[in-house]
C-alpha cells in the first residue's frame, strides 16, 4: 500500500485522476480501512492536513468543511438541528468521534446518515475538480459517479427541516431514512438508493428489495408514511 500526502486540494485530485482504479481519498476512514471497505487493496490520498474543518457563517450561508466529523457537527450550534439530528444517526460515539461528512457522502451508501436530510435541505458540495473549485447540488452529486474532492457542504444558515430515520436497531442499517425541508422530500432506501423532489409520492419512484433491513413490501410502507 502507498500512502500519498498531497499538498493541495487540488493536488489531491490530481493524483486520484492519475490513479483511478488503484486509489482512494482517506480522511476518518471508518469505512475505508475496515475488512472489506473501499481502500482495501489500494492506495491511499490522505487529506488529513488540507484543512477543510471548520463550521462557519459566511453570510446566509452555513459552510461545513468536508473533514468535520459526525460528532462535531451533531454538537455543533451552528448547524440546524435537524442536520444534527441526522449525524447523531451513527449510533456509535467512536465511530462519530472519526467518520467525516465528506466521507459519508463520498461513498454514496444508501443508508447514508446525512444524504437524506442534506439533499432535502438543497445543500451545496464545494468541490475540487482537476479543472478547478465548483459547486454542485448535493442531490445530483449522490446520483452520478463523480470522483471530484468534497471541500465543504454549503446550507442556509436558517434552514429548518425534519428527518426520521426506520431501522431494526439503533446500530443496524437503516431500512428507510426520509428527511422533509422547505418543501423538498429526499428518501434513502437501503437496496432503493435515493430519491427527491417537491412531493412525499416520490415514494412511488423507487424499487424496493428483500434484504436484511427488511422486505421490499415493508420498505415501501414506511417509505409511504415517512412524512405523515
Amino acid at each position: 500500500m502507498k500512502i500519498y500526502h498531497p499538498q493541495t486540494p487540488l493536488e489531491a485530485v490530481m493524483l486520484r485522476k492519475e490513479n483511478a482504479a488503484t486509489a482512494v481519498y482517506l480522511a476518518g476512514g471508518t469505512d475505508d480501512l475496515r475488512l472489506g471497505g473501499a481502500a482495501e487493496g489500494k492506495d491511499l490520498i490522505d487529506i488529513n492536513h488540507l484543512g477543510m474543518d471548520k463550521i462557519e457563517i459566511k453570510g446566509e450561508k452555513l459552510c461545513i468543511g468536508s473533514r468535520c466529523t459526525l460528532q462535531e457537527i451533531a454538537e455543533s450550534e451552528l448547524v440546524p438541528a435537524f442536520i444534527r439530528e441526522a449525524a447523531r444517526f451513527c449510533s456509535s460515539f467512536a465511530r462519530r468521534n472519526a467518520a467525516t461528512i465528506g466521507g459519508n457522502l463520498g461513498l454514496r451508501r444508501d443508508d447514508s446518515y446525512l444524504a437524506a436530510a442534506l439533499t432535502a435541505a438543497d445543500a451545496v458540495l464545494l468541490r475540487m475538480t482537476p479543472h478547478g473549485e465548483n459547486e454542485k447540488k448535493i442531490g445530483e452529486y449522490l446520483q452520478s459517479s463523480c470522483k471530484a474532492l468534497i471541500m465543504a457542504v454549503v446550507i442556509d444558515k436558517n434552514r429548518t427541516g425534519r428527518v426520521k430515520r426506520f431501522g431494526n436497531t439503533a446500530a443496524s442499517h437503516a431500512a428507510v431514512i426520509a428527511a422533509e425541508s422547505e418543501g423538498i422530500y429526499a428518501l434513502s432506501v437501503h437496496g432503493s438508493g435515493l430519491a427527491y423532489g417537491d412531493s412525499p409520492s416520490i415514494a412511488e419512484t423507487l424499487t424496493y428489495t428483500d434484504d436484511i433491513t427488511g422486505s421490499a413490501e415493508y420498505k415501501k410502507y414506511l417509505a409511504k408514511i415517512a412524512f405523515s
